[in-house]
């Protein structure tokens, strides 16, 4: 078909003739739909490729996403461990502290301890300082007034303190120590800090060998029958210091220690002491009366109150 030809329709009807080029009409809608299609084409493409980049960034958000749970979860497993190795070390001293309540004498059964223990609010801490106090109070008033064994073995009781009928001169009298049977040289240790304000061989009627010691509030602690004197007069002296051997001078049967506790010149029973300690702290508050304790307590109260002003300031 030659390209010149062309068809041409011709319609006729009452009012004239009119002529349509098809050839023209064929050419512009084949535009119109090469265009429409290009168009459709070039926003499929863009669109798959907008598609293409958005799921590349979303898999990269994915994956980054995942690294940081994992990261997360691992810390996460850290701090439980540690938070469960913390709470194993606090359980640990929770119950190691419980024993030091019960060294330092935190009794539950106290007006005072059912109100700190039994209070499910009061925590570690709380306990920690009350017994702290306590514990320096007590220790504080067991430092200078005697308690404790003034000898570091287990000894028979020949003679307690009370009458008693003697053995050489064999009369009836007031025995004003405790007897303590001990091997010859025994070590005898200060049972509270003091001053050595006797420490003789001599001159001292039947307690042989003799070493006195007085302590703070008028107590005075007795150390008798001594095989070996290890201090001297006017020496300063520590709780638990030694200073002297047992022996069996004087007017003694055999090897033992005399020990005597006085109060403001009286004799009192030394036993109450030696058996004295932080675990049972009040006890000796029952067992001895003739010692104004509550005035006692008052002023060392006051010491330590105005120690620890010192110290803050």
């Amino acid at each position: 078909m030659n390209a010149n030809k062309r068809l041409v329709i011709m319609i006729t009807d009452l009012h004239g003739s009119k002529f349509i080029n098809v050839d023209m009409i064929f050419r512009q809608v084949g535009t119109y739909i090469f265009i429409f299609l290009l168009t459709l084409g070039l926003f499929a493409y863009i669109s798959i490729v907008v598609i293409r980049n958005e799921i590349s960034n979303m898999q990269i958000k994915h994956a980054h996403l995942v690294d940081e749970f994992t990261n997360m979860q691992q810390h996460n497993e850290k701090l439980n461990a540690a938070i469960q190795e913390k709470d194993e070390e606090i359980a640990l001293v929770g119950d190691r502290f419980e024993n030091i309540e019960n060294v330092v004498g935190i009794n539950k059964n106290t007006s005072q301890a059912v109100t700190l223990l039994d209070n499910e609010d009061v925590n570690l801490l709380d306990r920690m300082d009350t017994a702290s106090i306590t514990a320096l109070q007590k220790s504080f008033i067991m430092k200078f007034i005697p308690n404790g064994s003034p000898m570091d073995i287990n000894y028979r009781l020949s003679a307690p303190y009370g009458k008693r009928y003697h053995p050489i001169l064999h009369i009836y009298h007031i025995h004003t120590g405790a007897d303590m049977v001990a091997p010859m040289n025994t070590p005898v240790y200060a049972t509270a800090d003091g001053v050595v304000d006797w420490a003789s061989s001599s001159g001292n009627g039947g307690y042989g060998k003799l070493v006195k010691i007085s302590h703070s509030f008028g107590f005075r602690t007795y150390y008798a029958h001594l095989n070996d004197i290890k201090v001297q007069r006017g020496q300063f002296v520590k709780k638990g210091q030694l200073v002297a051997l047992t022996g069996s001078s004087g007017a003694s049967t055999g090897p033992h220690l005399h020990y005597e506790i006085r109060f403001l010149g009286q004799p009192i029973d030394p036993m109450n002491f030696v058996h004295w300690d932080m675990q049972n702290f009040d006890l000796i508050f029952e067992q001895e009366r003739r010692i104004s304790w509550h005035s006692l307590l008052q002023i060392i109260n006051n010491l330590m109150g105005r120690k620890q002003e010192e110290l803050q300031q």
